[in-house]
């Protein structure tokens, strides 16, 4: 890999928390830190915050009454201006506006965040950078996983088949979506093919912060397993960037663990900075 981000992966630490420890807005750092990239590693960023994008879209479309993400990559101007004539938006933005205009659903039954995100995933899941593909998919299946438990959960209170209920709720059609729309197995059976769901059974979920921590450390685990041994890589900047907005979030909701978070983060990327 090009050495050419050491002295950036280095100086992440001093973007990410100022001389009083301070933690600044994660779009400032996001603004930051790609004004040091090359535009073929900006464009790998800009697509982490496709999300937050996704949302943005969808809040200017339906009128939603919510406030604006500015972890996005596009501004509300730029946004506002694309939805009426769309040139710089990703293909699959621009695919959705076409089907929404006509009135269209892509994916019938789901919500339009649902068949947005649908969209996106399959976009990433043949990225040529190996970060990108192996951590969308997780997320994916992250995300697919986590619903058809609350489906699960649910059925009784809706009166429905829990089958019934993770039909119209899981998106895209990878192995562990087709396993969790059909199978009746604790596990989904997807012991062999998705391994972090024993982990995710095991959680304790009583309280849901403590659930949410858990899975936000298991997030976190496979960050740092997915960078092993590429500390200054374009992969490295890229897991910092998802740990921090992950810190970010508990800095909201536990600020101690926030700063925990934080501090095990600056301290992690100080040590990978020792060259053996």
């Amino acid at each position: 890999m090009s050495q050419s981000y050491y002295y950036l992966v280095a100086g992440l630490p001093d973007l990410a928390l100022d001389e009083k420890r301070q933690v600044p807005a994660i779009a400032e750092f996001l603004s930051q830190t790609e004004e040091e990239l090359d535009p073929g590693d900006r464009a790998l960023v800009s697509l982490l915050r496709c999300p937050f994008d996704n949302a943005n879209l969808i809040t200017l479309l339906e009128n939603r009454r919510r406030p604006f993400d500015q972890r996005g990559h596009f501004t509300r101007d730029e946004l506002e201006t694309e939805i009426k004539n769309p040139s710089a938006l990703p293909e699959y933005m621009i695919d959705f506006l076409s089907a929404h205009k006509e009135g269209r659903q892509l994916f019938p039954g789901l919500s339009s965040e649902d068949q947005l995100a649908w969209l996106f995933y399959d976009t990433v899941s043949d990225h040529a950078n190996q970060f990108i593909r192996e951590w969308f998919l997780f997320d994916l299946n992250l995300r697919n996983a986590l619903t058809a438990l609350n489906c699960r959960e649910n059925a009784a209170a809706a009166g429905l088949p829990a089958s019934e209920l993770i039909e119209k709720a899981v998106i895209c059609r990878n192995e562990v979506a087709e396993l969790l729309r059909r199978s009746n197995a604790p596990d989904f059976s997807l012991g062999t093919i998705f391994r972090e769901i024993e982990e995710i059974l095991s959680f304790p979920r009583e309280r849901l912060a403590d659930f949410e921590k858990s899975i936000d450390l298991l997030r976190w685990r496979v960050l740092d397993e997915l960078v092993f041994l590429r500390a200054f890589a374009i992969d490295a900047i890229l897991a910092f960037i998802i740990k921090l907005d992950i810190a970010h979030r508990w800095l909201r909701l536990d600020p101690a663990e926030g700063r925990r978070m934080l501090d095990g983060l600056v301290s992690g990327v100080k040590s990978g900075l020792v060259i053996s």
